[in-house]
């Protein structure tokens, strides 16, 4: 029988951690931007981060902070598994500087994950910025939480921190690169599951990184576009004959999205609905800074939320021509911000409050 609720333990320790975060009121003109995964390494070719680098740095200034945007950097920043935290740091000395910027106007909150968990035994004097395990973020009576996910995990810390030792000093020479629970679909459906179950039970939004899967409303992409394509479907019996071309081109641009998907997700993926009764849209995830064409992030501005892609055109062009989005280009750059979905908080606490 599978378990719908967590463990009385578990649960003692994400109450525990959702108590001490520090928390940040967002008012109705606040706007906060949530990504995770960098990964910085030292800048070699063991770096994951280095080929979104000029990406990140350029959507971080020229369009978060110049309208204003709080950041928040959800875990797994710097790459401790392999790299020192000085050599992280000299190498990207033009992140730390912009990171800087914005904790000069207290707009910077710093997470830790399980790749950089060795943050929080540095005393605060020897690091740039400030750390913490959790962040609450309270938008009137809305309450968001933000934690990388695998306090999901029942290990304890020394268990934790044996598994970096491990990376750093055996697999990283050896030329073996990271093993994250990303490349298991039955390690992140466990951590998705749990930070649903409790998201669920306190009525508040999760929003967690650590399995590089981007979430909105607890829905996988696989998930969001089947969705589509069956709305789709409904739609084209009923539609004029110049409707009907255009519904033919979403479809087949949709069927290869998802039978890209389906393929990596592995033929042994479960079923994405974490509990019985109506799925909740309390578990997002804002996905990882290195992916393969692009970052994803999570916004919040205006009282909406949004799960947005940041790529760069001269690797991948699939959403400039693709119907049904409008991607928005980076000044004259070659980097380009898309909404892959949006919603109303109202409406995702709504369903959350009446139907949890």
């Amino acid at each position: 029988m599978k378990r719908s609720s967590l463990s009385p333990d578990l649960q003692r320790k994400l109450d525990r951690l959702f108590r001490r975060a520090p928390v940040l009121r967002l008012g109705a003109d606040g706007r906060l931007v949530v990504f995770s995964d960098l990964h910085l390494g030292d800048g070699g070719g063991n770096d994951d981060f280095r080929k979104n680098a000029g990406l990140f740095l350029a959507c971080l200034r020229r369009h978060y902070l110049a309208q204003g945007f709080i950041l928040a950097l959800n875990g797994d920043i710097e790459e401790l598994a392999r790299f020192s935290l000085s050599r992280i740091a000299t190498r990207w000395l033009d992140v730390y500087a912009l990171w800087a910027e914005f904790a000069s106007r207290n707009a910077l909150f710093k997470l830790v994950g399980n790749h950089d968990l060795a943050l929080l035994r540095r005393r605060p004097g020897e690091l740039p910025f400030p750390v913490s395990e959790s962040l609450r973020v309270e938008m009137g009576e809305k309450r968001l939480w933000l934690f990388h996910g695998h306090q999901t995990s029942r290990l304890n810390w020394a268990f934790q921190t044996l598994g970096t030792l491990f990376l750093r000093w055996l697999l990283h020479p050896l030329g073996i690169g990271n093993y994250t629970v990303a490349r298991s679909s039955r390690r992140r459906f466990r951590v998705e599951k749990r930070a649903y179950l409790y998201a669920r039970t306190r009525k508040l939004v999760a929003m967690i990184g650590h399995t590089h899967r981007p979430l909105f409303e607890s829905l996988p992409r696989l998930d969001t576009v089947k969705i589509e394509i069956e709305n789709l479907c409904r739609r084209y019996p009923a539609a004029a004959a110049g409707e009907k071309r255009e519904l033919e081109k979403r479809l087949a641009r949709l069927k290869e999205e998802y039978v890209g998907l389906q393929r990596r997700e592995r033929p042994r993926r479960r079923e994405s609905l974490y509990h019985q009764g109506p799925l909740l849209p309390c578990l997002f995830n804002s996905g990882c800074g290195i992916g393969r064409h692009g970052i994803t992030a999570l916004e919040f501005a205006g009282g909406r939320a949004a799960l947005v892609y940041w790529f760069d055109r001269n690797r991948s062009e699939k959403y400039i021509e693709a119907e049904g989005y409008a991607p928005q280009q980076l000044d004259d750059s070659d980097y380009y911000r898309v909404v892959l979905k949006e919603e109303d908080l109202d409406y995702i606490f709504t369903r959350i409050n009446l139907l949890g």
